[in-house]
């Protein structure tokens, strides 16, 4: 087999913008020195901190927003943020309204009253939104 060497590679930057090399750029005005109190800066290893500890009640609220989005999804009303698209499929929404309804359930206990408030309006809403396409 030829010996062959490798050639690299070349970056090239599509996003368009600063029409201006890099070196233009002054660097005087630009805090390059990392954030003693970011808890999201690298350590001196090169790794990322370990995540913070969540408890129950922040996680459910996580599946909470997970669902909703992916139910005002299913319904049609929002574009999927992977495609882009606006697609209907009830199926599924059912399926994401009616976990979110159980996890609003059991993270009910745990929250305050503006929150849970808005928990259960969301349930609401995603429900008489699922209605209203069924119907259609």
């Amino acid at each position: 087999m030829p010996d062959t060497e490798e050639t690299g590679f070349t970056f090239v930057d599509k996003r368009g913008g600063v029409d201006k090399p890099d070196a233009d750029i002054p660097t005087a005005d630009l805090d390059l020195e990392p954030d003693d109190n970011d808890p999201a800066a690298e350590q001196d290893d090169g790794s990322m901190p370990p995540h913070p500890k969540l408890g129950a009640r922040d996680r459910m609220l996580m599946c909470l927003d997970i669902l909703g989005q992916g139910a005002w999804i299913a319904l049609g009303l929002h574009a999927d943020p992977a495609t882009n698209e606006v697609t209907e499929n009830l199926a599924e929404a059912k399926a994401m309204i009616d976990s979110l309804a159980a996890v609003a359930t059991a993270v009910e206990p745990l929250v305050d009253g503006p929150l849970k408030r808005e928990i259960r309006n969301l349930v609401t809403d995603l429900r008489a939104n699922y209605v209203r396409r069924a119907a259609q």
